[in-house]
């Protein structure tokens, strides 16, 4: 019974240290440099604070970026604190600090392990999560040498045959929710990018309470990925992160049983391309998945591929159907925009507004590549509402001072973009669309006090060593398709008031806007 008592008085004693005074002490050393802090509540970190103000304010944007302005109010301080239950985090509210962690420490500048264990079952051991070292180096670099250019070239035929087809069946239909038909196009595009046309969205088995049923590849990879996020509010998990790791709600079975169900998919995939190339000796597409079988680091692991794949569709449709369902809702609300749009695709595509095949056949990488005003939109879509609205957990790999404040190696940390986007230092008016502020003829492409603009005042890929692999897919994919939906239908708002307040939408939140919008045929 001694023992018993002892190592209850050990596990309390733990909890004690780890869960209050490791906390307060960490505390009171960022506080001591001039960082601020929302309320801490022992062993619940600042949940109690944020659960409540979601209660009473229903905030529309990821709960974090709308509850860090109502402890601080604006301008936010460059550095706040956030506990979660036993890890602080550092948000970075501003651009200053990103010079030196992109770019002089950016040697120093790694992932922290904090999202890679929340996120560990939906995309796995993937580059974009993993700590950075030798297998980290090569598989980015087997990555790189996959995306680049000149090897997207079949890949945006196939994003010319889903534009085209995509078009045709919203046009019939009329009218559609642009949240829901942006995702369901942009995870058909990427799917058939990596999995090849003949598997762009397969059905399989989806379990939602205590029902089975079928359901596309990519419905299923959308659902998994918001429930997952989820799981970061329930109770069990606040108070004892470390059962993170261990499914063990029904919604958590039900979770890890539709994970399971994709994971599956993509290993029978694999054996059946291994199988083939037993049989005739070669590959056939030029997919990503083909392409990674062919690679001398990939083939030899086949949940290395897995996990690059599940990563590709969650950050890669994700935020570019976001990018595109803003982008066309904005342009919407500004018939100025959108017809300085359409006489740019009209002077560069001679088809535009012509035969939509021969459209198709006349635009690639070259012709878009000189679509500047769409250029602009894409970035000012990804400015206004960034589909990732705050960076995966970051860290340094040694004690370092960072515009003042000392960190300390391996603290959490968090780029608050959406914040960063809307420094009003940066950025004029910064809560309006304005496609020009990224011309530099433009007196928006200047800060308020007329000076040029800070590079990193603009992150949606974030930067340095760390700077996403997808980035060219992402543009590309936007600037083939982009033509191809407005060659000959305009977009509009149904409901009168999106016309002036668009609902706001990011690919992390919970719980998804509804954006009814009609096609009208020119």
């Amino acid at each position: 019974m001694f023992f018993i008592y002892l190592l209850l008085a050990l596990l309390i004693s733990y909890f004690v240290w780890d869960r209050y005074i490791r906390i307060i002490l960490r505390i009171k050393y960022y506080e001591k440099q001039g960082v601020k802090f929302h309320e801490f509540v022992p062993f619940f970190g600042s949940y109690p604070g944020i659960m409540k103000f979601i209660k009473e304010k229903d905030p529309k944007r990821f709960p974090t970026i709308d509850y860090l302005k109502h402890c601080f109010g604006l301008p936010l301080p460059l550095y706040t604190g956030f506990i979660s239950t036993r890890v602080l985090y550092l948000y970075i509210n501003s651009h200053e600090p990103l010079q030196e962690l992109f770019v002089t420490k950016n040697k120093y500048f790694d992932k922290h392990p904090s999202t890679s264990t929340f996120l560990k079952k939906t995309v796995g051991d993937s580059t974009l999560f993993m700590k950075s070292n030798e297998l980290w180096a090569k598989k980015r670099r087997s990555l790189s040498a996959s995306l680049y250019k000149q090897k997207l070239v079949q890949m945006v035929e196939t994003m010319k045959q889903i534009g085209l087809e995509t078009i045709e069946e919203w046009g019939k239909r009329g009218e559609i929710d642009i949240v829901t038909e942006t995702a369901n196009l942009m995870m058909k595009n990427t799917l058939a990018c990596v999995f090849g046309r003949q598997n762009e969205n397969p059905i399989i088995k989806y379990k939602e309470n205590g029902q089975i049923r079928d359901i596309r590849l990519g419905e299923s990879i959308q659902q998994n990925l918001s429930n997952a996020s989820l799981r970061e509010f329930q109770l069990h998990l606040m108070i004892f992160p470390e059962l993170l790791p261990i499914y063990i709600t029904k919604h958590d079975k039900e979770l890890e049983f539709n994970l399971n169900q994709v994971i599956d998919y993509i290993k029978n995939l694999i054996r059946d391309k291994k199988e083939k190339f037993a049989q005739t000796g070669q590959y056939e597409g030029e997919d990503l998945l083909t392409i990674m079988l062919q690679d001398e680091l990939f083939k030899q692991d086949d949940r290395m591929i897995i996990d690059e794949c599940l990563t590709f569709f969650n950050a890669g449709a994700q935020t570019t159907a976001v990018t595109l369902a803003n982008f066309l809702s904005y342009i919407a609300q500004n018939s100025d925009q959108e017809q300085k749009m359409r006489n740019e695709l009209q002077s560069h595509l001679k088809n535009f507004g012509g035969d939509s095949k021969a459209l198709s056949t006349e635009i690639n990488m070259e012709k878009v590549d000189d679509l500047l005003y769409l250029k602009y939109c894409f970035y000012e879509s990804m400015r206004i509402e960034p589909p990732v609205v705050i960076s995966s957990s970051c860290q340094v790999n040694k004690d370092l001072n960072i515009q003042g404040v000392t960190i300390k190696k391996d603290e959490a940390l968090i780029i608050n973009i959406y914040q960063i986007h809307h420094n009003q230092d940066q950025w004029i008016e910064d809560e309006k669309y304005i496609p020009e502020r990224f011309d530099p003829a433009s007196k928006y492409y200047l800060t308020p006090a007329g000076t040029p603009r800070n590079p990193l005042s603009f992150i949606p890929f974030i930067g340095g060593k760390r700077i996403c692999l997808g980035k060219t897919f992402s543009e590309y994919t936007f600037k083939i398709i982009v033509p191809l939906l407005l060659s000959k239908h305009k977009f509009r708002l149904v409901n009168q008031d999106h016309i002036t307040n668009k609902p706001q939408y990011d690919a992390i939140m919970f719980k998804k806007p509804v954006i009814p919008m009609r096609l009208e045929k020119i």
